[in-house]
């Protein structure tokens, strides 16, 4: 999958064992140093998913339209009458009125009132009901925390395991993102945190979460179980928006491919969303059932690699419009400038980024340059970070000390992995001292090969 254009793994915590997910990141660290490339290692936390307890004998159960069933946070064994909901504060958030979704929505129930400590409700669209299956309130602000003691264990193991992201599911506000981090510092580590968007509430709060997160995920599985599917595709390009303006990167997720489960080939609508998530500016699309649990993982991977190659390379006309800049972030300055100077010289082939923290290649990816950002660090882990920025290729270098190594780094790296030839003209950005973190201050146009003694 690697070879085939795998940048980042997803490791999801709602399944498996975490003895088993730290084995994985181990197995993607052998990889990437196999392959001498960065390789992102994203932990996704599994959340509050509310789900239904067991059914007698294990047995489906037959939910008839119009029949009334029982929902208690109390273990029952489940029938045609009664069911349990793992929630203790059902009664307490849920109202007459609100309708409950069980099983991704394919049944749907109405909740008419409070009955002996349960919420007696109606079947609306009925279906045959399996154990442990999912449920969603779409219409109740469930009071549930967003970290779970499993997510918290979950923390701990990508912490030692040394994971590059993190993401938090089930984000409904700012103060979650506070939470995971607090306990992510507590845990001994400063890792960013990507909120995942698939509630109601996520989306009333948009610009306020996002503008907390490190990034954020278009989660479309949950999201389109809370919101009618006519509303996924609107608040899908309202949350990529948000994520440009808010200048962090943004993945967008679920049934992109999902045909590739048990199908060699997508379908053209599959090959279509790909393409339309790429113009809507996505930094990343992500594979989960094609690649977890699909026939044909590696197959997957090309093909969403090669939609992708060809969709960036017939972007709408017009290009893309750079997000708004605060008054005295001078990377971000620069990094306007930069696509202002691609725009005009078609001579100029990629950007080279030096980068100590990930911060102005992240800012470069938001200014959608159309051309390559080679993003140049000494440091691991903000490589791999960056495997999630649009445009971006993370490669690898010895640290710099003064700028006369800078320009050579530059063209040794780049050359000895056949990105560039000699005589191709580059856009250099970096720090002036080559050490400082956390700002660019210099661009400075390169042709590679020729030496730049005496530059200050």
């Amino acid at each position: 999958m690697v070879d085939a254009g795998l940048n980042v793994i997803r490791l999801n915590t709602s399944h498996g064992d975490l003895k088993d997910h730290e084995r994985t990141v181990a197995l993607a660290r052998d990889v990437a140093r196999e392959r001498d490339t960065p390789l992102g290692v994203l932990m996704d936390l599994g959340g509050p998913k509310l789900r239904t307890g067991p059914t007698a004998g294990g047995h489906p159960i037959n939910m008839v339209r119009g029949r009334l069933i029982r929902l208690t946070p109390e273990t029952v064994e489940g029938d045609e009458d009664r069911l349990t909901i793992d929630y203790p504060s059902l009664l307490q958030d849920v109202r007459p009125g609100d309708p409950v979704l069980l099983d991704d929505g394919n049944i749907e129930l109405r909740v008419e009132r409070h009955v002996d400590k349960a919420l007696e409700c109606r079947i609306v669209f009925g279906g045959t009901l399996t154990p442990n299956k999912g449920v969603a309130f779409p219409a109740s602000n469930l009071s549930t925390p967003s970290l779970t003691p499993r997510d918290l264990d979950a923390i701990a193991a990508g912490v030692r395991a040394q994971v590059d992201l993190f993401a938090l599911s089930f984000v409904r506000s700012p103060e979650d993102l506070e939470q995971a981090r607090a306990a992510i510092n507590e845990a001994g580590a400063d890792v960013p945190v990507i909120a995942k968007i698939e509630r109601r509430q996520a989306i009333e709060n948009l610009d306020e979460i996002v503008a907390e997160s490190d990034g954020v995920m278009v989660a479309r599985g949950d999201l389109g179980v809370d919101l009618p599917p006519e509303e996924v595709p609107v608040q899908q390009r309202r949350i990529i928006a948000s994520a440009a303006r808010n200048k962090v990167p943004v993945i967008t997720a679920t049934q992109m491919l999902e045909s590739m489960v048990d199908s060699p080939r997508p379908t053209r609508a599959e090959a279509s969303d790909v393409a339309n998530a790429v113009w809507d500016l996505s930094d990343a699309v992500m594979l989960s059932a094609e690649t977890a649990i699909g026939k044909y993982p590696v197959q997957a991977v090309a093909m969403m690699d090669r939609i992708i190659r060809r969709a960036e390379g017939n972007a709408p006309a017009g290009g893309y419009v750079a997000a708004p800049h605060n008054p005295g972030d001078h990377s971000y300055v620069i990094a306007l400038a930069s696509r202002t100077i691609v725009d005009v010289d078609p001579n100029l082939r990629a950007i080279v980024c030096f980068t100590n923290s990930g911060y102005s290649a992240f800012l470069m990816s938001k200014a959608y340059p159309g051309v390559p950002i080679y993003a140049l660090s000494s440091d691991t882990h903000v490589l791999c970070r960056l495997s999630v920025a649009r445009s971006v290729i993370p490669v690898p270098c010895q640290p710099v000390h003064n700028v006369e190594d800078l320009f050579e780094a530059v063209d040794e790296a780049l050359l000895a992995r056949g990105h560039v030839r000699p005589g191709h003209e580059l856009l250099i950005t970096g720090s002036l001292p080559v050490d400082l973190a956390g700002t660019t201050n210099f661009l400075k146009l390169h042709r590679v090969g020729e030496t730049e003694a005496g530059w200050t």
